[in-house]
């Protein structure tokens, strides 16, 4: 807050009732007199030409401190009761693992009361625990709902995509199938993963697939990459063009033609977990279980990334420094070490700048320009609302352009195409869509996108990346819990 106001106990605004949150001769002080005074000048009927005056700015909340530590991603001690509100998947996630909620939540109650120190010891004693195999089974364990009957899923596994490829198969109702459980819709499945290298899924689909053998045409052979080979340089000889000029996408499609069958080979790297073992009230760990040792390096690597956004809060000095794989690399640091820092973020466009903020959106000109209005404090902002609009009217005529409507079609049919996969990845990682990334550039100046064939163009949605792919809302949680003196055990 400032240190100053305008408004004090000796020289208080005066309401002059013209909006909802004002009323006629109150005495308004500090922050509120602020905004009573704004809601008075600006968001009353007779200013901005509507028919009521219900619209209105007002204050959400006060907080003691605050941690930004990725747009739409940030916690808060509230002043009111000393709770906690979290905002943001990075946080929580109804597909978050329990161990990984777990210390996630431990954690950001020791980094909003500034111990840095006590998250980076809990830390480094967590990454042992997963290494030995000290964490519940059902908290490692992940889960997927039953949403549809297994019939249902088989016949649509057989559907192909938008972008015409195979549906990802689903490991929870694979394991369901394999191990012959009747299941119902609203049931959940258990499971973790068994793998031995971290790059090993869940679930993977192999397609095998076969053509007529060239050497014996009443035969069916399995196509490998050595025959793939010699039928593509064979039809490049013969149509005199350089074999090594095909792209993937020209070899994928002459290659049609010789299939005959596919068959698709599904691998599980993951064990059904029974539900006795989560019910139980006995809290087992994987290591009273070796039939249920879950996947280290997987399990280590997702959670090194979930909480990689938390390292915000530490100097760039140790950031880079602090993660580890294998408990034997631990490392030991200094209360002075670990004293939390601002202003830093992971990378360039994480956090909004104070001239991103302040310039006003394509919407908000277009907003102005129709009511013939100049928004106010211009000048206290410094904003040169002139060069702002002649810019936009400098656009629209631009986006005339036949080459503009060509870019921000395929944009638009880009946006259409995402599938739920892309949203989840995009959500769970950050990882933008190939269909969004071969039309357009992700500026991380003002985290909008511009166009690759055109740089210095946005598309007509504005190209807010948050804006523009659409989140799951529900996923993208808000959750506010009290601060306790003494954390539970993990």
């Amino acid at each position: 807050m400032p240190e100053t106001f305008r408004y004090t106990d000796e020289h208080p605004y005066i309401g002059k009732g013209l909006n909802r949150y004002s009323k006629l001769g109150k005495a308004y002080t500090l922050a509120e007199a602020d905004l009573a005074e704004f809601n008075d000048m600006y968001l009353n009927k007779s200013y901005n030409g509507s028919t009521d005056n219900l619209s209105a700015n007002e204050i959400d909340e006060y907080v003691n401190a605050s941690i930004n530590l990725s747009r739409k991603n940030y916690l808060c001690l509230m002043k009111r009761d000393g709770s906690i509100k979290k905002v943001g998947n990075t946080m929580k996630s109804r597909k978050m693992s329990g161990y990984l909620q777990k210390f996630i939540n431990k954690a950001c109650d020791m980094l909003i009361q500034g111990d840095g120190y006590g998250f980076l010891n809990t830390y480094y004693d967590y990454i042992d625990d997963i290494y030995n195999y000290r964490i519940p089974v059902r908290d490692i364990a992940s889960k997927g709902n039953i949403k549809k009957e297994l019939k249902s899923y088989v016949e649509d596994c057989k559907q192909t995509t938008k972008s015409g490829s195979k549906k990802s198969r689903q490991a929870w109702y694979e394991l369901a199938l394999v191990n012959n459980l009747n299941v119902n819709q609203g049931d959940t499945i258990y499971y973790v993963n068994t793998g031995k290298k971290k790059s090993e899924s869940d679930v993977k689909r192999v397609t095998h697939q076969y053509i007529m053998n060239p050497d014996n045409p009443s035969e069916e052979i399995e196509l490998i990459t050595k025959i793939k080979t010699r039928l593509m340089k064979a039809e490049c000889e013969k149509e005199g063009i350089e074999y090594k000029s095909l792209k993937s996408k020209d070899i994928k499609e002459r290659m049609k033609k010789y299939i005959v069958r596919e068959e698709d080979e599904i691998i599980l790297n993951c064990k059904l977990v029974p539900n006795e073992i989560i019910d139980n009230e006995r809290e087992y760990l994987c290591s009273d279980l070796p039939e249920l040792e879950y996947n280290v390096d997987k399990y280590i690597e997702q959670f090194n990334k979930r909480i990689t956004p938390l390292l915000v809060c530490f100097s760039p000095d140790i950031r880079d420094q602090i993660l580890i794989k294998n408990p034997a690399d631990r490392r030991y640091w200094t209360q002075e070490n670990a004293k939390l820092v601002s202003g830093c973020p992971m990378k360039e466009g994480d956090q909004d700048t104070y001239e991103a903020l302040m310039t006003p959106e394509r919407k908000e000109i277009e907003f102005w320009e129709r009511i013939g209005e100049v928004p106010p404090f211009i000048e206290e902002c410094n904003i040169d609302w002139d060069n702002l609009v002649k810019k936009y009217h400098e656009d629209v005529k631009r986006e005339a352009n036949e080459l503009f409507q060509s870019e921000n079609e395929k944009y638009l049919k880009a946006l259409e195409s995402l599938t739920k996969e892309d949203i989840n990845a995009f959500e769970e990682d950050g990882s933008l869509p190939k269909a969004i990334t071969d039309v357009v550039t992700l500026s991380p100046n003002d985290m909008k996108f511009y166009f690759v064939n055109i740089p210095d163009m946005t598309p007509t949605t504005g190209g807010y990346i948050f804006d523009d792919i659409k989140l799951d809302m529900s996923e993208h949680g808000i959750e506010t819990e009290k601060v306790i003196p003494e954390f539970e055990e993990v």
